[in-house]
């Protein structure tokens, strides 16, 4: 490459000056290890440090869990719970989100925590804008078998459920102590948490948990579950009429 005696002459000039540089290294991402103390949704927990301090409230990067008032909430948490509890785990920070929270991914040996929950059915890739997020094929493949929260064909990314019902008054009961969720195979921990969907803001009344016209006591009440409560199974022909045999016939 050929220069100009002006374009070396600034060259040197910059050299003596200490303004000409190499590129700085890019700066490692931080990584703690630590426990998970508590469990508050499918993707956000409180993780305490090693060497001891204030439990850190993470939000788990590139995945996006159900509400925990809506279906399958439960589920994802105690899905992750049954990731952490018990493990030395490391958290790789990446940032933080808009509410303050840490923001990183969250490890247990070689598996990626949150990448696992997005294949096994329990969190979406997270979305911004048109980029469908790091774990876009894994969520493909849940849906495609119809894992976990797919397996209900109208379920709502979080972002849509709380556009049509606001967000969750309760935090399902509070946060869960990971070592207080028995890992049984028989999954009895997991469904102990299942049946309750809190109330929503807005509500008068309280969603909880029930969907079927046999658990209803009269039409209006069946009415105001149709129009209220996610998962509800009681409008077969979709009509907006619920339990027409039971409580609400013509």
């Amino acid at each position: 490459m050929s220069l100009s005696i002006g374009s070396l002459a600034a060259m040197l000039l910059a050299l003596a000056t200490g303004v000409l540089t190499s590129a700085a290294p890019a700066r490692a991402a931080t990584e703690i290890t630590g426990t998970v103390v508590h469990v508050v949704d499918g993707d956000s927990v409180s993780f305490v440090p090693a060497g001891g301090g204030e439990p850190i409230a993470v939000r788990l990067q590139g995945i996006d869990a159900p509400e925990i008032c809506q279906p399958w909430g439960p589920q994802a948490r105690d899905a992750l719970a049954e990731h952490v509890q018990g493990h030395t785990l490391r958290l790789v920070v990446q940032g933080r989100d808009e509410h303050g929270r840490t923001l990183g991914r969250l490890l247990r040996g070689d598996l990626d925590i949150g990448e696992r929950l997005v294949r096994d059915g329990h969190a979406w890739s997270y979305r911004y804008k048109h980029d469908r997020g790091p774990f876009v094929a894994q969520e493909r493949m849940a849906q495609s078998l119809k894992r976990g929260l797919h397996a209900d064909p109208g379920a709502l990314m979080p972002r849509e459920f709380r556009r049509r019902h606001g967000p969750c008054q309760d935090a399902a009961q509070g946060p869960v102590a990971p070592a207080a969720i028995a890992a049984t195979s028989s999954g009895t921990a997991a469904k102990a948490t299942t049946g309750t969907v809190l109330s929503l803001r807005g509500d008068a009344r309280r969603c909880d948990g029930r969907t079927q016209c046999s658990q209803m006591t009269s039409c209006e009440e069946a009415t105001w579950f149709l129009r209220h409560c996610p998962g509800t199974q009681m409008d077969g022909d979709g009509d907006g009429i619920p339990c027409e045999r039971q409580w609400c016939a013509r």
